[in-house]
């Protein structure tokens, strides 16, 4: 036998996870635009503002952010989008992609 729960049983002490936010980053980045690259090992997640350019039919992106994954957790991370975006629609309305 072993000491590993049977795949799909939950634990039977889970460890509570305790999040704290440095005040450096407490109010966070505003990003309007995201880029999604993968290597085998890692996905990397850039969070970008796109800035307004003075040359017409450009269009300047800046990474205000980078953030980079492990392949086991992107399924996660795209079930807790889902999950908050539904409880975002059900208390505000549906969310209409633009362009």
């Amino acid at each position: 036998m072993s000491d590993q729960p049977e795949p799909n049983q939950p634990r039977k002490n889970p460890q509570q996870v305790q999040i704290s936010v440095p005040d450096d980053v407490k109010h966070g980045t505003y990003a309007n635009m995201m880029f999604v690259s993968h290597s085998p090992h890692e996905f990397t997640l850039d969070f970008c503002q796109l800035l307004p350019s003075r040359e017409q039919g450009t269009v300047q992106a800046e990474v205000v952010s980078r953030v980079r994954i492990a392949p086991t957790m992107v399924a996660q991370v795209l079930n807790a989008l889902n999950t908050n975006l539904s409880n975002y629609e059900d208390r505000f309305g549906q969310v209409k992609a633009i362009g």
